[in-house]
């Protein structure tokens, strides 16, 4: 008898340990992710590069002329993606108005081009 108590014991343990794996999974893969990109298409550095705005403001300290930033950071409904940067001694900023009421995947992007001027867009 304390065998196949031990045995039950041993395989109730390792369904409710599934189980909750399973549920932290299904619990992860509902939180909103906005992917971010960020390319320099001008012909100068830039530097303190910030993406502010989500649930964790993400930075790069410099970016080369025709390079690219990657980042991944969650998000909250509701909130503008602010991005800003620093070149030739100038300040330079813009909002996106991406994923706001939107949940799930958020693609933003950001380009850097000639003139500093500043493009984004977003996919959902």
């Amino acid at each position: 008898m304390p065998f196949v108590r031990f045995i039950m014991s041993i395989i109730t343990t390792l369904a409710i340990g599934i189980l909750i794996v399973f549920t932290c999974w299904i619990l992860a893969a509902g939180c909103s992710r906005a992917h971010i990109l960020v390319t320099n298409q001008s012909g100068m550095s830039v530097s303190n590069l910030v993406v502010s705005g989500l649930g964790k403001m993400k930075r790069s300290d410099t970016l080369a002329p025709l390079s690219e930033w990657h980042a991944t950071s969650p998000y909250h409904r509701g909130y503008l993606i602010q991005f800003s940067f620093e070149a030739a001694g100038q300040h330079y900023s813009t909002n996106s108005d991406a994923c706001l009421g939107h949940s799930g995947f958020c693609a933003v992007w950001f380009t850097i081009g000639t003139n500093m001027v500043i493009a984004s867009g977003a996919k959902y």
